[in-house]
Protein backbone atom coordinates (compact mmCIF):
# COMPACT_ATOMS: atom_id res chain seq x y z
CA UNK A 1 0.00 0.00 0.00
CA UNK A 2 1.51 3.66 -1.24
CA UNK A 3 1.96 6.58 1.30
CA UNK A 4 0.13 9.79 0.27
CA UNK A 5 3.35 12.36 -0.50
CA UNK A 6 1.09 14.98 -1.83
CA UNK A 7 -2.10 16.08 -1.25
CA UNK A 8 -3.75 18.50 -3.92
CA UNK A 9 -6.90 20.43 -4.12
CA UNK A 10 -8.98 21.36 -6.91
CA UNK A 11 -11.77 23.75 -7.23
CA UNK A 12 -13.54 26.28 -9.02
CA UNK A 13 -16.83 27.03 -10.40
CA UNK A 14 -19.26 24.53 -11.93
CA UNK A 15 -17.84 23.53 -15.87
CA UNK A 16 -14.47 25.05 -15.18
CA UNK A 17 -13.04 21.17 -16.22
CA UNK A 18 -11.97 20.06 -12.61
CA UNK A 19 -12.87 15.85 -14.28
CA UNK A 20 -10.67 16.61 -17.28
CA UNK A 21 -8.20 17.85 -15.22
CA UNK A 22 -7.86 14.95 -13.00
CA UNK A 23 -8.24 12.98 -16.10
CA UNK A 24 -4.52 14.58 -17.53
CA UNK A 25 -3.13 13.87 -14.16
CA UNK A 26 -4.20 9.93 -13.90
CA UNK A 27 -2.67 9.83 -17.41
CA UNK A 28 0.67 11.84 -15.74
CA UNK A 29 0.94 9.50 -12.97
CA UNK A 30 -0.30 6.02 -13.43
CA UNK A 31 -1.17 3.99 -11.23
CA UNK A 32 0.06 6.56 -8.13
CA UNK A 33 -3.17 8.85 -7.87
CA UNK A 34 -6.10 8.45 -5.56
CA UNK A 35 -9.31 11.05 -5.56
CA UNK A 36 -11.55 12.17 -2.72
CA UNK A 37 -14.74 13.74 -4.50
CA UNK A 38 -16.55 16.23 -1.89
CA UNK A 39 -19.90 15.22 -3.97
CA UNK A 40 -20.17 11.96 -2.49
CA UNK A 41 -20.83 13.64 0.79
CA UNK A 42 -24.27 15.50 -0.05
CA UNK A 43 -26.75 14.77 2.28
CA UNK A 44 -30.05 13.04 1.72
CA UNK A 45 -32.60 14.89 -0.07
CA UNK A 46 -35.08 15.00 2.91
CA UNK A 47 -32.69 17.28 5.03
CA UNK A 48 -31.81 19.79 2.59
CA UNK A 49 -32.12 23.91 2.30
CA UNK A 50 -35.00 24.83 0.18
CA UNK A 51 -35.37 28.21 -1.18
CA UNK A 52 -38.00 30.90 -0.96
CA UNK A 53 -39.63 29.07 -3.96
CA UNK A 54 -39.72 25.39 -1.94
CA UNK A 55 -36.68 24.23 -4.67
CA UNK A 56 -33.74 22.69 -2.86
CA UNK A 57 -30.67 24.14 -3.21
CA UNK A 58 -27.62 21.55 -3.33
CA UNK A 59 -25.02 24.50 -4.07
CA UNK A 60 -24.31 25.26 -0.17
CA UNK A 61 -22.06 24.27 2.10
CA UNK A 62 -24.37 22.72 4.32
CA UNK A 63 -25.72 20.39 2.09
CA UNK A 64 -22.44 18.13 2.48
CA UNK A 65 -21.90 15.50 5.38
CA UNK A 66 -18.65 17.19 6.63
CA UNK A 67 -18.27 15.27 9.37
CA UNK A 68 -17.84 11.96 7.62
CA UNK A 69 -15.72 13.64 4.81
CA UNK A 70 -13.38 14.71 7.57
CA UNK A 71 -13.21 11.52 9.16
CA UNK A 72 -12.65 9.69 5.59
CA UNK A 73 -10.54 11.94 4.26
CA UNK A 74 -8.42 12.15 7.61
CA UNK A 75 -7.95 8.47 7.23
CA UNK A 76 -7.29 8.45 3.44
CA UNK A 77 -4.49 10.91 3.36
CA UNK A 78 -2.99 9.19 6.73
CA UNK A 79 -2.20 6.16 4.15
CA UNK A 80 -6.07 4.07 5.21
CA UNK A 81 -8.07 2.49 2.74
CA UNK A 82 -11.69 3.58 2.96
CA UNK A 83 -15.23 2.66 1.57
CA UNK A 84 -16.90 5.35 0.51
CA UNK A 85 -20.52 5.82 -0.64
CA UNK A 86 -20.73 6.71 -4.51
CA UNK A 87 -23.39 9.77 -4.16
CA UNK A 88 -26.45 8.69 -7.04
CA UNK A 89 -27.80 12.41 -7.27
CA UNK A 90 -30.23 11.66 -4.52
CA UNK A 91 -32.48 9.54 -6.74
CA UNK A 92 -34.01 6.54 -5.03
CA UNK A 93 -34.18 4.44 -8.04
CA UNK A 94 -30.56 4.23 -8.14
CA UNK A 95 -28.94 1.07 -5.70
CA UNK A 96 -26.64 2.70 -3.40
CA UNK A 97 -23.23 1.77 -4.18
CA UNK A 98 -19.57 1.90 -2.43
CA UNK A 99 -16.28 1.94 -3.80
CA UNK A 100 -12.93 1.21 -2.04
CA UNK A 101 -10.31 3.78 -1.91
CA UNK A 102 -6.64 2.63 -1.53
CA UNK A 103 -4.11 5.51 -0.79
CA UNK A 104 -1.63 6.39 -3.23
CA UNK A 105 1.50 8.58 -3.34
CA UNK A 106 -0.97 11.28 -5.21
CA UNK A 107 -4.00 12.64 -3.79
CA UNK A 108 -6.58 14.82 -5.08
CA UNK A 109 -9.44 16.18 -3.64
CA UNK A 110 -11.67 17.84 -5.72
CA UNK A 111 -15.08 20.50 -5.29
CA UNK A 112 -16.60 23.23 -4.97
CA UNK A 113 -15.92 23.90 -1.31
CA UNK A 114 -12.55 22.49 -0.84
CA UNK A 115 -10.79 25.62 -0.26
CA UNK A 116 -14.20 26.81 2.51
CA UNK A 117 -13.95 24.20 4.76
CA UNK A 118 -11.62 24.78 7.33
CA UNK A 119 -11.14 21.28 8.15
CA UNK A 120 -9.26 20.67 4.80
CA UNK A 121 -6.91 23.63 5.25
CA UNK A 122 -4.33 21.42 7.03
CA UNK A 123 -4.73 18.15 4.98
CA UNK A 124 -4.23 20.04 1.51
CA UNK A 125 -0.22 20.73 0.47
CA UNK A 126 -1.23 22.53 -2.70
CA UNK A 127 -4.06 24.28 -4.18
CA UNK A 128 -5.49 24.65 -7.63
CA UNK A 129 -8.03 26.76 -8.62
CA UNK A 130 -9.65 26.24 -12.54
CA UNK A 131 -10.88 29.27 -14.24
CA UNK A 132 -13.51 29.62 -17.08
CA UNK A 133 -15.29 32.28 -18.74
CA UNK A 134 -19.10 32.12 -17.13
CA UNK A 135 -21.00 31.72 -20.58
CA UNK A 136 -18.33 28.75 -21.30
CA UNK A 137 -19.09 27.38 -17.79
CA UNK A 138 -23.27 27.75 -18.66
CA UNK A 139 -22.92 25.70 -21.70
CA UNK A 140 -21.13 23.20 -20.12
CA UNK A 141 -22.97 22.76 -17.33
CA UNK A 142 -26.11 23.02 -19.95
CA UNK A 143 -24.80 20.06 -21.93
CA UNK A 144 -24.12 17.89 -18.98
CA UNK A 145 -27.18 18.49 -17.26
CA UNK A 146 -29.97 18.74 -20.24
CA UNK A 147 -28.15 16.35 -22.32
CA UNK A 148 -26.44 13.69 -19.95
CA UNK A 149 -28.33 14.06 -16.56
CA UNK A 150 -32.17 14.30 -18.37
CA UNK A 151 -32.80 17.54 -16.35
CA UNK A 152 -35.19 20.22 -18.21
CA UNK A 153 -33.40 23.23 -20.19
CA UNK A 154 -35.91 25.16 -17.74
CA UNK A 155 -35.17 23.79 -13.87
CA UNK A 156 -31.21 24.06 -15.20
CA UNK A 157 -31.44 27.59 -15.90
CA UNK A 158 -33.28 28.51 -12.50
CA UNK A 159 -30.58 26.60 -10.57
CA UNK A 160 -28.00 28.39 -12.46
CA UNK A 161 -29.46 31.78 -11.80
CA UNK A 162 -30.56 31.42 -8.63
CA UNK A 163 -28.06 28.56 -6.71
CA UNK A 164 -25.25 28.31 -8.72
CA UNK A 165 -23.86 31.77 -8.96
CA UNK A 166 -25.20 33.23 -6.33
CA UNK A 167 -22.81 29.98 -4.65
CA UNK A 168 -19.97 30.65 -6.22
CA UNK A 169 -19.86 34.10 -5.51
CA UNK A 170 -20.21 33.36 -2.00
CA UNK A 171 -17.94 30.62 -1.58
CA UNK A 172 -15.55 29.71 -4.02
CA UNK A 173 -14.57 33.05 -5.68
CA UNK A 174 -13.27 34.73 -2.63
CA UNK A 175 -10.85 32.07 -2.42
CA UNK A 176 -9.57 31.94 -5.75
CA UNK A 177 -6.77 34.24 -5.00
CA UNK A 178 -5.66 32.43 -1.88
CA UNK A 179 -4.71 29.41 -4.04
CA UNK A 180 -1.28 28.46 -5.15
CA UNK A 181 -2.11 28.07 -8.69
CA UNK A 182 -4.99 29.52 -11.37
CA UNK A 183 -5.23 27.70 -14.51
CA UNK A 184 -7.65 29.37 -17.09
CA UNK A 185 -9.25 26.18 -18.66
CA UNK A 186 -11.30 27.95 -21.72
CA UNK A 187 -10.90 26.47 -25.23
CA UNK A 188 -7.81 23.95 -23.20
CA UNK A 189 -5.81 24.27 -20.18
CA UNK A 190 -3.42 27.41 -20.18
CA UNK A 191 1.15 26.71 -19.69
CA UNK A 192 -0.33 26.82 -15.78
CA UNK A 193 -0.86 23.18 -16.40
CA UNK A 194 2.86 22.79 -16.51
CA UNK A 195 3.92 24.11 -13.72
CA UNK A 196 1.15 21.57 -11.84
CA UNK A 197 2.97 18.85 -13.40
CA UNK A 198 6.48 20.29 -12.35
CA UNK A 199 5.28 20.53 -8.16
CA UNK A 200 3.47 17.51 -8.38
CA UNK A 201 6.62 15.17 -9.84
CA UNK A 202 8.94 17.42 -7.18
CA UNK A 203 7.05 15.95 -4.52
CA UNK A 204 6.48 12.69 -5.70
CA UNK A 205 9.31 11.35 -7.44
Amino acid sequence: MSKTKFVVGITGGSGVGKTTLIRKLYNEFPNRVTTFSLDNYYKPKHTQAKDENGIINFDLPTALDTANMEQDLLKLAGGEAIQQKIYAFNNPSIEEEFQRLEPKELLLVEGLFVMHYDFLKPILDYTVYLKVDQELQLKRRLKRDVEERNYSYDDVMYQWENHVIPSYANYVLPYREDSDLIITNNSTFDDNIHTLMQVIHQNID
